[in-house]
């Protein structure tokens, strides 16, 4: 329904690119109102990245430099606080939706634009994304950004394009190597469609691969030098080693978490539409459906034969949403569906937003548990730094990389030298590549997140007394329960089992 004459065009047809800039300006001043209201205190990985900030480089041990680069920025400007750690998030999913429609309207008009902002800046997973800092909100920008000069070239190729093709490569990957994903289809597109053949099977075409290669090379130096960390540890978090085992129950979780991600009915419209999009290999789409499956159909056979998270296959929906809406638009029937989903999207985005600003309501409803991680780190940390100095400690190893990354965050090592402990001599995180407990004869704190330790701990130091746990209440009837020890003579990791 259209309330307002200004909403109309000159043809009689709404305005859909105001529209547009409404609902994702919007959304933008919601989100920034529920960051700066929001209480939760940062998640470990949240409080990693901010770690990194602290010491910007090209490489870290499980991921590109670009979210270091990202937080560095916005406290620089802003302060250490929580909401400036995260600030850019919302700002990078908004610029990613503007993409979505400048994609969407150059293929398929302005309604399949305001359709696929919609999309992207309504998804569920999107709005969770806003409201802390991660690799994906850049990620996706740099997949949307690809897309669209991927289109802007097809159409007439050009050397600006072909220079923002490559940068927007490269500094995809320096998010997340889950950029990699646009490589398939564009490949075959190489291969099998003229306009892309045209455009960059030539100069442009080595100009954009070069400017890709030279962005990332430093991280590749970095790497290098570092016994390629980071590609060790993205090949370790896929969990392909451990025998063909089948594993149907995790591939149904994926798949239903994707109804989460994207959205209950939109995920459901997007399956149909990457089905139909077969029928149009002439067209655009069939590129976009490719871009949407490759992550999807990859992570379904990891989760199969191994494990996965729903929002690894995330780098679908820069694609998925430009399909989806240039779908929807072909007939009033789809239209509606998607308007239907889109309203249900809009409740998930909003109502959880709100809520997530009351503790006591969070806790009234029952989700207690879903920010348990966030919640009291100040005071866990006061409860260990009066461990600390009581017993007269040198310094204090933790076991465990996200308490470790909470504690450096929350102001442990202003008063007591943190450390982490590594369980195997091997390295398994960043901590361990940069504060691994040193090996000599101070008398060390040791806070373990886990009950069953201390025969490893035994192992790896000469003296080990039990000291008594750590419990803070975090509301809604949860507890941080920690264990600590009193050690000496740390001898270093051994071989574990």
């Amino acid at each position: 329904m259209i309330a307002d004459p200004s909403d109309i065009n000159r043809a009689g047809r709404p305005n859909y690119r105001r529209w547009t800039m409404a609902l994702i300006g919007g959304l933008l001043l919601f989100r920034l109102l529920i960051l700066a209201l929001n209480p939760a205190g940062l998640h470990g990985d949240e409080a990693q990245y901010w770690a990194w900030a602290q010491d910007p480089a090209f490489g870290y041990y499980s991921k590109p430099p670009l979210i270091a680069w990202v937080i560095w920025a916005t406290t620089a400007i802003f302060g250490d606080a929580e909401w400036a750690v995260r600030l850019a998030s919302p700002f990078l999913h908004t610029a990613t939706a503007i993409l979505a429609f400048m994609t969407a309207s150059r293929l398929y008009g302005d309604k399949a634009g305001f359709f696929a902002s919609a999309l992207y800046i309504l998804m569920p997973g999107v709005a969770l994304s806003a409201s802390l800092i991660s690799t994906d909100a850049a990620l996706l920008l740099f997949v949307a950004l690809f897309i669209y000069a991927w289109v802007r070239l097809r159409e007439r190729a050009s050397w600006r394009w072909a220079l923002i093709l490559g940068a927007a490569f490269g500094l995809g990957m320096l998010a997340k190597y889950a950029m990699v994903y646009v490589l398939p289809a564009f490949t075959v597109a190489l291969m099998l469609d003229r306009s892309t053949r045209r455009a960059l099977l030539g100069l442009k075409g080595l100009l954009a691969a070069l400017i890709g290669a030279a962005i990332l090379m430093p991280n590749m130096i970095w790497n290098a030098r570092h016994d390629f960390a980071t590609l060790v540890h993205t090949t370790d978090n896929a969990n392909l080693g451990g025998g063909m085992q089948l594993n149907p129950g995790e591939l149904a979780e994926f798949i239903f978490g994707q109804l989460g991600v994207f959205g209950p009915l939109t995920f459901i419209l997007l399956l149909i539409a990457l089905w139909a999009a077969r029928k149009r290999s002439g067209n655009f789409e069939i590129w976009l459906a490719m871009l949407a499956l490759t992550p999807l159909l990859v992570i379904c056979v990891q989760a199969l034969i191994s494990r996965a998270n729903a929002n690894w296959a995330g780098a679908a929906y820069a694609s998925g949403t430009v399909l989806l809406a240039a779908w929807a638009v072909r007939s009033e029937i789809k239209t509606k569906c998607l308007r239907a989903g889109l309203i249900i999207n809009l409740l998930l985005c909003v109502i959880p937003g709100l809520v997530l600003t009351s503790p006591e309501l969070v806790d009234q409803l029952g989700f207690a548990n879903a920010v348990k991680r966030q919640r009291a780190w100040p005071e866990t940390v006061e409860a260990i730094r009066a461990k600390y100095e009581a017993g007269n400690f040198e310094a204090v190893a933790v076991d465990n990389r996200l308490i470790f990354y909470d504690l450096v965050y929350y102001g442990l090592p202003d008063t007591a030298p943190l450390y982490m402990w590594r369980f195997e001599p091997r390295l398994n995180n960043h901590a361990e590549l940069t504060r691994a407990l040193p090996e000599d004869e101070r008398s060390v704190l040791i806070i373990s997140y886990y009950a069953n330790y201390a025969d490893y701990f035994a192992r790896d130091f000469d003296t080990l007394t039990p000291m008594g746990d750590i419990e803070i209440a975090l509301g809604g009837g949860k507890t941080r329960r920690l264990y600590s020890y009193a050690a000496s003579g740390y001898r270093g990791p051994v071989f574990r089992d």
